[in-house]
């Protein structure tokens, strides 16, 4: 459009000059000393119009000519930041595609030219990631020297490589202090969230881990499971914190009632066990093995109520038994009755259970147990009977694992 316009106004100069020079025709005189020439105004002006032409013409090519090692050093200067775009694009695929040597070789690329300008960080913060895939310890040291020269706002990139090489190897006091450098740049970046989380675990802090996995779960990092299964690893590490029955209680406190009577159930019925509290074991057991049916929960009861009085026993043995009303094809409360009722002697139940285990699934355990019980009732056929069974059991369990 503005070509179009000085065109047309290019046009209109030229009409009105040879209007002007129609209607008033006339002569320019020239003096030179005592020397006069006298040209038409016509000649005149397509004269100086052809003059100004060609000085610009010559100023122009002399222009071209002058800014020629300007344009030059424009040019490849354009070049390498092309050519740096290109090596960095093709240094961030071969990385997220596992080619890290490739990517390191890209970065060298990047950092020999001259033009890396702001890709400089970029980069070397890719080859250090890259030679940490490979286990390039002097090369990724390399670039993090480098990095560490540049503005402190450059820096936290390298903090975080640096505390996830830390814990890497188990250096906690070096971790700590890379997570404290990048925790003054940004302290809640999810990255570091998570590189604290991986050490609170590691080191055993159960509030610390409860504390970063609610953080991170606010802020949609981990998912639900992956927050639950955070939170137990710190409930159980609670728990085996705990030496007497005050602790304990102080810990179940803190356990949400879910988590107690979902996948911490039997976690807690062990604890109970380990101190001694034998009356609370079996209460717990008797509570929430129907919830959970887990058969450590039946270990929990039938091995704690052993340190009680014989009523005690009776009455978890008809507590236990009253749940095969419910659950008839419980293999495994079938054979942990039948291992009660063979520690009180009572040959009969305990034969009985035995075999109701063994009709809904076959295993060396029940076996083994029916062996005890008619050793105990001199039944020599019976014994050599199950000793068979469990010997072609624990064959059949060989050729599978082979």
């Amino acid at each position: 459009m503005k070509a179009l316009i000085w065109l047309v106004v290019l046009f209109a100069a030229a009409a009105g000059v040879a209007v002007l020079t129609h209607a008033y025709p006339g002569d320019v005189f020239i003096i030179n000393g005592d020397e006069m020439r006298r040209i038409s105004l016509n000649t005149f002006i397509m004269a100086t119009v052809f003059l100004m032409v060609v000085v610009y013409l010559v100023l122009m090519l002399l222009g071209r000519i002058l800014s020629a090692p300007t344009g030059m050093r424009r040019f490849n200067q354009r070049r390498r930041r092309e050519q740096v775009a290109h090596s960095l694009n093709e240094a961030g695929q071969a990385f997220f595609e596992g080619r890290f040597q490739q990517a390191q070789t890209q970065v060298e690329k990047i950092l020999k030219n001259k033009a890396c300008g702001d890709a400089e960080p970029l980069a070397l913060m890719l080859g250090a990631y890259s030679a940490e895939q490979t286990h390039d310890e002097v090369a990724k040291q390399n670039y993090l020297q480098r990095l560490s020269v540049l503005p402190k706002s450059m820096q936290l990139s390298r903090y975080l490589l640096e505390a996830e090489s830390a814990l890497e190897r188990y250096d906690y006091e070096v971790a700590q202090k890379s997570i404290d450098a990048a925790k003054a740049l940004n302290p809640g970046l999810t990255r570091l969230l998570q590189l604290e989380l991986r050490m609170a675990v590691d080191q055993k802090n159960t509030m610390q881990v409860l504390r970063l996995s609610e953080q991170l779960g606010k802020a949609g990092a981990l998912s639900k499971t992956e927050l639950q299964q955070y939170q137990w690893v710190a409930y159980r590490q609670l728990l085996a914190q705990c030496q007497d029955a005050k602790a304990l209680k102080t810990c179940l406190k803190r356990i949400p009632e879910a988590d107690q009577k979902g996948g911490l159930s039997v976690e807690i019925g062990e604890r109970f066990q380990q101190l001694g509290l034998y009356q609370q074991a079996v209460q717990w057991a008797k509570t929430h093995y129907p919830i959970q049916r887990d058969v450590a929960l039946l270990t929990v009861l039938f091995e704690s109520v052993q340190h009680l009085s014989d009523k005690e026993r009776q009455l978890a043995f008809e507590v236990a038994d009253g749940w095969l009303k419910t659950y008839r094809e419980d293999k495994d409360l079938l054979l942990a009755l039948g291992e009660a009722a063979y520690e009180q002697k009572l040959w009969g139940k305990a034969q009985s259970y035995l075999e109701a285990s063994l009709s809904q699934q076959e295993t060396i355990q029940a076996h083994l147990n029916l062996v005890k019980v008619f050793e105990a009732t001199e039944q020599k056929a019976l014994i050599e009977k199950h000793q068979a069974a469990a010997l072609a059991l624990v064959q059949k369990v060989g050729t599978w694992e082979d």
